[in-house]
């Protein structure tokens, strides 16, 4: 950064070396003591989830239901409240932690919904939604407090388990690829309105979103590919990396590259196969290296002009 700075003409070469000092005196001496306390909160983080399932393996079968409910909501509601005694302060140490914390507790928040569903209510059918729901409601309250990528991801696993449990309902495991795709889009669109951020990590998950449940159309959960599903694979890929270039962001080019490149694999196996097959895959194939290759080159001459602004 300061050499580029310095290329620029924002500060000349003897501001960057004092910086350069600077940093270098005063950097290691701010940072050691709250990263041995981060480390050693990491530690006793991992003994207490390792307890917890240790418990559970032994005499978690015999515990009451009540006990178990009792169990799981009191170590989730100490994770919360150690998530919250430590936010604050401006210390990015103590953010991090605060951030873990609240990130393992939605987890335990997922699995006390999990028990109420089962042993409380006896739900069969659909009981996942109402994991979905509560761990939704629970991690979007806290992605309002923290707006951080852990929770933003723990907000996304809730409504991955509302769109299983909408599927069991529905009836078909055809659902949830399309319920899934049609949150994964949606995921993108509030990232791209600057509604949900971190915008690389929201476009992330859209973009997981989207792939992902298309391939669970094309595949219905491993059984025979659906054409439907690849070419909807293959779309969204292609959007993505359209979005990549018209946002110059380069998370949704790297997922529609991987996109594109599973889905035209499996295109490829399905109908490319026989006769002029081998041909014809060399040719999809080599169009769709060629696409993003040129789809680089322009999200990276788009970048040029935006650095140096």
């Amino acid at each position: 950064m300061l050499e580029r700075w310095t290329a620029s003409g924002l500060i000349t070469a003897d501001q960057a070396q004092a910086i350069r000092a600077t940093e270098k005196r005063d950097g290691p001496t701010s940072r050691a003591a709250p990263s041995i306390a981060e480390v050693i909160a990491y530690v006793g983080a991992i003994f207490a989830l390792s307890s917890v399932g240790f418990i559970a393996s032994e005499v978690w079968e015999d515990l009451a239901v009540g006990a178990q409910i009792g169990l799981i909501a009191l170590v989730t509601g100490l994770f919360f409240i150690g998530g919250w005694w430590i936010r604050g302060g401006g210390n990015p140490v103590r953010e991090r932690l605060a951030t873990v914390l609240w990130f393992i507790s939605t987890a335990g928040f997922g699995w006390f919904a999990d028990l109420i569903a089962t042993d409380v209510l006896d739900v069969d059918n659909g009981y996942a939604l109402i994991i979905g729901l509560a761990m939704s409601l629970y991690a979007g309250l806290l992605y309002n407090l923290r707006r951080t990528p852990l929770q933003q991801i723990a907000l996304a696993g809730g409504v991955g388990f509302v769109c299983a449990g909408l599927s069991d309902i529905l009836g078909g495991d055809e659902w949830f690829g399309v319920l899934l795709w049609l949150a994964g889009a949606g995921w993108i669109a509030l990232t791209r309105e600057e509604i949900l951020t971190p915008r690389r990590t929201g476009f992330a998950l859209g973009a997981v979103g989207v792939l992902v449940g298309a391939e669970a159309i094309a595949l219905n959960f491993f059984d025979n590919p659906d054409a439907i599903g690849l070419a909807l694979g293959l779309a969204s890929a292609a959007a993505l990396l359209y979005l990549s270039v018209s946002l110059s962001e380069m998370v949704l080019l790297g997922f529609g590259t991987i996109g594109l490149s599973v889905f035209v694999i499996h295109i490829i196996g399905e109908y490319l196969t026989d006769g002029l097959g081998a041909p014809a895959a060399l040719l999809v194939a080599g169009l769709a290296l060629l696409l993003v290759a040129l789809i680089a080159v322009r999200l990276k001459d788009r970048a040029k002009p935006e650095a140096a602004g």
